[in-house]
């Protein structure tokens, strides 16, 4: 985060909370004592509260309060602000879908292609039609210390079947900020029914049939529930080259991993196989060609580490 977006999204994130519908959590753990300016303990007490309800922290463990000090301090100062805290504020005081979408935008405003998947969007309710075959596909998962998505990398060449001015990107969560890295800008997002949403990537150079381009870009998360812990990518129709990989922080890393395969998006998995992780603290698969199935990981996390 460059200086002007950590400047403006501390800013901001101060604003909302001295806003009365956040400013109640933390001004309840310390009574009516300045109750008008922010509260550095009382905000550390409520990223606390969050983050045992949620066993993302040992629950034994009561001086995380205290722990939390210097982080909390230096966000709202505006002199270190990570997405991951990022994301411990916005779901620890339930932020708006509106004001989360806010704040991911002010932290990535760096980069004008940035765009928020959120409540917010036009539902098309039919799926972007497809005019493109895809080559090669790399994605990097990666989870963060507290257990959750801290972030996802997908690098893609991409082959027109016609004429081609824009990559759609399809999600099955409204919880999620793309960047692109590389490749073109974000278009507007949009909502596609049952649970999917899109935004495209317009590329910087326009394609013409039988061409071909690589785009790059990634994605981050925010939750008020932490997700199943598994990632999956699902093959519609053909990908080839499809390389798969989860990294883990070694603070949190995962008691066991299986490979597995879903019938469906909404299916349980039909095989699942274990798999260790290697010395980056990583597992990884490659598959020459995926159609019509959802492949990925799942597994099992341990405690955190203090």
């Amino acid at each position: 985060m460059d200086r002007k977006a950590l400047d403006d999204t501390s800013g901001r994130l101060r604003e909302l909370l001295l806003d009365p519908q956040y400013a109640s959590r933390w001004q309840a753990h310390i009574g009516r004592r300045q109750a008008h300016a922010l509260h550095q303990s009382g905000i550390c007490q409520v990223v606390a509260n969050y983050l045992w309800a949620n066993d993302l922290h040992p629950v034994d463990d009561e001086a995380l309060p205290r722990k939390l000090k210097d982080r909390v301090y230096r966000a709202l100062a505006g002199s270190s602000l990570s997405l991951a805290t990022l994301r411990w504020f916005i779901e620890a005081f339930e932020m708006s879908p509106d004001d989360a979408a806010t704040l991911l935008r002010l932290a990535g405003s760096a980069d004008a292609g940035d765009a928020v998947i959120g409540r917010a969007v036009v539902r098309r309710g039919v799926l972007p039609p497809r005019r493109h075959r895809t080559l090669s596909l790399r994605d990097c998962h990666l989870i963060g210390p507290d257990g959750l998505p801290a972030s996802h990398r997908t690098a893609q060449t991409i082959h027109a079947e016609d004429d081609l001015d824009r990559y759609p990107c399809v999600f099955d969560t409204d919880a999620a900020c793309i960047r692109v890295v590389r490749g073109g800008r974000c278009g507007e997002p949009y909502a596609l029914g049952e649970g999917l949403y899109a935004v495209d990537i317009m590329l910087s150079e326009p394609l013409c049939a039988g061409q071909s381009t690589d785009v790059e870009y990634e994605t981050t998360f925010w939750y008020r529930t932490p997700p199943p812990p598994e990632f999956r990518r699902a093959a519609a129709h053909r990908l080839a080259d499809v390389d798969l990989r989860v990294q883990f922080h070694p603070l949190r890393l995962p008691q066991q991993v299986w490979s597995s395969e879903w019938p469906s998006i909404d299916a349980p998995p039909s095989e699942s196989e274990p798999v260790k992780l290697d010395a980056e603290k990583s597992v990884h698969r490659h598959y020459p060609t995926l159609e019509r199935t959802v492949v990925g990981f799942r597994w099992e996390l341990g405690r955190p580490h203090r």
